[in-house]
């Protein structure tokens, strides 16, 4: 599956998480996703992880420990992967652009999804 089929999924696993969850994943995947567009290198961007520290950031904001934040997130992330993993095994995607498309539509893409 690309990228983007797996992104639809991702939102739906995330959009079915605990309210608590969901804010503490959606806080800190945004801020790191900040922090990576004011980055040119990985390098930069661990350096910056370091020194704002999204986990820390969120542990004040939702009034919980940071070592809690942590333990949350790697719960989060371990759901979000499983359940991802079995909605992957389960549907399927069948791509349909050269029966449906004709030619004119440049980088258009159709797809079936088959649950």
């Amino acid at each position: 599956m690309n990228e983007k089929g797996m992104n639809v999924l991702a939102k739906g696993i995330i959009a079915g998480l605990s309210e608590t969850k969901r804010s503490v994943y959606q806080y800190i995947e945004s801020r790191e996703d900040e922090l990576a567009s004011q980055c040119e290198t990985k390098e930069q961007f661990l350096t910056m992880l370091v020194k704002v520290s999204p986990y820390h950031e969120a542990a004040g904001r939702f009034n919980i420990s940071a070592e809690e934040i942590y333990r949350l997130m790697k719960e989060t992330e371990a759901e979000i992967n499983k359940k991802l993993e079995q909605k992957l095994n389960t549907y399927k995607w069948i791509d349909c652009t050269e029966r449906i498309s004709n030619g004119s539509e440049n980088n258009k893409k159709h797809f079936l999804f088959l649950a």
